[in-house]
Order: C-alpha cells, then sequence, then structure tokens
C-alpha cells in the first residue's frame, strides 16, 4: 500500500520507512526537515511541509491507503503542542477526506505501565523524569491521544516503553496496555508498526509495544534520551 509517514525524518522515522519499503510498500515522507539525507531513494518520495498544516497534510495523504505518525520533539519546560497540533490536522483531514487507517506514536507512561522488576529506585527515577523533565510533553500526547479516540477513524496508538537504540539483534511483542519489560528499541517499534498495518486485531486500541529480548536500564535511558540530548542543546550556540 501507499502510505503516509509524518516524522520520517527522525531516528524511528528513518527505521521505519527502510522497513516499509522492505516489505513491499510505497512511502510518502512528510518532513519539515531541509536535510532529508537517507530518505530518498527506491520506494520513497519526500515532501517538505508541516504536520500541523492541512494543506501540506492534503498533499501528502492524497491517494494514501494509510498514514503513521512518528513525529517527537524533545523533552521541554514550555509548552508542548506538536503531537496535539498535528493529531487535530490529522483527523480533521483524514475524516474529511481519507484514508481512514491512523497509527500514531505515543508512550507507555500515558498506560498503567510498571515492570514488576523495577527497584525502588527505577521507579523513582521514572516518576522524578515524568514530572520534571516531561510533563509538558507527556500532557500533550495525552491531548493528542484523547484527539485521536475521538474520531470514528480505524485508528492505534503505539505505547513504547523507554524508547531506545539497541545494537543487538532484538525480538519484541505487543500487547493491549500490560507488558513486560522496560525498554523498546526503535527498530522494534517500527517493526510492530509494519505489523500493524497488515493486522486489525488492535483498532481503536491503544497498545504497548516492548523489546522482550534485551532491555536498557531505566537511569541510562532517560539519560540518553533526555538529560543528555537537553544538555547538548543548551551548550550549542544560535546560529
Amino acid at each position: 500500500m501507499l502510505v503516509t509517514v509524518l516524522g520520517a525524518s527522525g531516528r524511528t522515522g528513518h527505521l521505519l520507512t527502510r522497513q516499509l519499503v522492505y516489505a513491499g510498500h510505497e512511502v510518502r515522507a512528510l518532513t519539515r526537515h531541509h536535510d532529508a539525507q537517507g530518505l530518498t531513494g527506491v520506494g520513497t518520495t519526500v515532501i517538505r511541509g508541516d504536520a500541523s498544516n492541512e494543506d501540506d497534510l492534503r498533499r501528502a495523504l492524497k491517494g494514501a491507503q494509510a498514514v503513521v505518525s512518528v513525529l517527537g520533539t524533545p523533552y521541554s519546560k514550555e509548552q508542548v503542542r506538536t503531537y496535539s497540533d498535528s493529531a487535530g490536522a490529522i483527523t480533521r483531514v483524514l475524516t474529511s477526506e481519507g484514508p481512514r487507517r491512523l497509527v500514531v506514536t505515543s508512550s507507555a507512561v500515558l498506560s498503567s505501565w510498571r515492570d514488576p522488576t523495577m527497584t525502588w529506585a527505577d521507579r523513582l527515577v521514572l516518576s522524578r523524569a515524568v514530572e520534571r523533565l516531561g510533563a509538558t510533553l507527556y500532557d500533550d500526547m495525552r491531548r493528542m491521544e484523547e484527539l485521536v479516540a475521538a474520531s470514528d477513524l480505524d485508528w492505534t496508538v503505539m505505547r513504547p516503553l523507554g524508547l531506545t537504540d539497541m545494537d543487538a539483534s532484538t525480538k519484541w511483542a505487543v500487547a493491549e496496555d500490560h507488558i513486560a519489560g522496560r525498554s523498546t528499541a526503535r527498530r522494534d517499534l517500527a517493526a510492530a508498526i509494519v505489523d500493524q498495518l497488515a493486522r486489525a486485531d488492535f483498532l481503536r486500541k491503544c497498545v504497548a509495544v516492548a523489546t522482550t529480548n534485551e532491555s536498557v536500564s531505566i537511569p541510562v535511558t532517560i539519560w540518553r534520551e533526555a538529560i543528555r540530548p537537553s544538555l547538548r542543546r543548551r551548550q550549542t550556540p544560535p546560529a
């Protein structure tokens, strides 16, 4: 099928685009970034635009059979609107013009998920990170989920656990809300999304995605994915 990918220029987006093409799909990647190196190639068309702009979305969605959003934004103390603004525009355009199939990426933080093997230190670090580093980001993810769930589209919300890069060969599992594990490799999330496009058992549901044979500790994941990138942005002088 022809799949429109939003957020294709991100780390998960690159992996997803390659896996979709490998699975035989055609990809139309909507991105604001001028540097789309690594996206262009056989089976992939890059369109410049903003996922919260309805005119840009219509151009990217024309003729598509499914839409996947792997949009992401850094942790910030400022208000975050990336997820909800794009979700509002996407659901409006899809409701009026199609297609009906929509997969969006959120986070297991929004569910009741907690790995039973977590130590008290892991739980403390996770709760402090959610409350202090990611409060505005997760609030906006929650708004996104509400907008998507309120639509009559054939939606699925994918909730990875601690999203990370892993070098080792990985295996993954998908379950409704509750799942064992503490990490989700980006390539496993991409593979699970590709798999969902051919399935109907998780339509109109929020599902957790976990890597089952490898994991990264919660403190390490928070350092790599939240704290270190934030420190780098502070140290980078404005252009």
